[in-house]
């Protein structure tokens, strides 16, 4: 069984005046600086950086998991003032998918609370027809129809209150971003 999973961006996340807050989110440095890499499950898990994945001379990241049930993630939680932040980033999603497997490949921005506790998430996803997750109170899901690179904007604050009836905006302490693959193997 063979599938992948992929995702590239440059993030940049900060207060609506262009601040950013993450450590590395331009991956010009080694993803060692700012960045925490994790995986469950079987198959290839590969997370990378470099600059052949864009037409452009920068740094991009590269997440994939490839050939089993399991997962691969790229990601970065900083503590945050509260909600009134915005998030930009470019990405282009991508899988092969032979059978049954329902690969994901999403940006996943988490909501913490001041216990580290995740009380809410929004999943930018690209997805094939078999994907079982579905929205709730505290889960809003961005359906990515196109996964050729494009930028993408989120005003934490607005997605909170129009599409997270489940999170209240003032108990929001940490914000967590992640290049995240997953499948379910087939």
């Amino acid at each position: 069984m063979k599938f992948r999973l992929l995702l590239l961006i440059p993030i940049l996340f900060g207060l609506v005046l262009g601040q950013n807050l993450l450590e590395n989110g331009d991956f010009e440095q080694p993803l060692s600086v700012g960045w925490t890499q994790t995986q469950g499950g079987v198959g290839t898990h590969t997370i990378d950086r470099g600059t052949g994945h864009q037409p452009d001379p920068d740094y991009e990241a590269y997440v994939k998991q490839y050939d089993g049930e399991g997962w691969t993630k790229l990601s970065q939680v900083v503590d945050v003032a509260g909600p009134d932040l915005g998030l930009s980033f470019w990405a282009q999603f991508g899988f092969e998918c032979p059978s049954t497997c329902w690969p994901v490949a999403t940006v996943c921005v988490e909501y913490y609370d001041n216990t580290d506790a995740i009380v809410g998430e929004t999943r930018f996803y690209y997805h094939d027809f078999q994907c079982e997750w579905t929205r709730t109170p505290t889960l809003n899901l961005i359906d990515i129809t196109n996964p050729d690179w494009n930028q993408y904007d989120l005003d934490i604050r607005q997605e909170i209150e129009d599409n997270l009836p489940g999170v209240n905006p003032e108990d929001v302490a940490k914000i967590g971003v992640a290049l995240y693959d997953y499948t379910s193997g087939g």
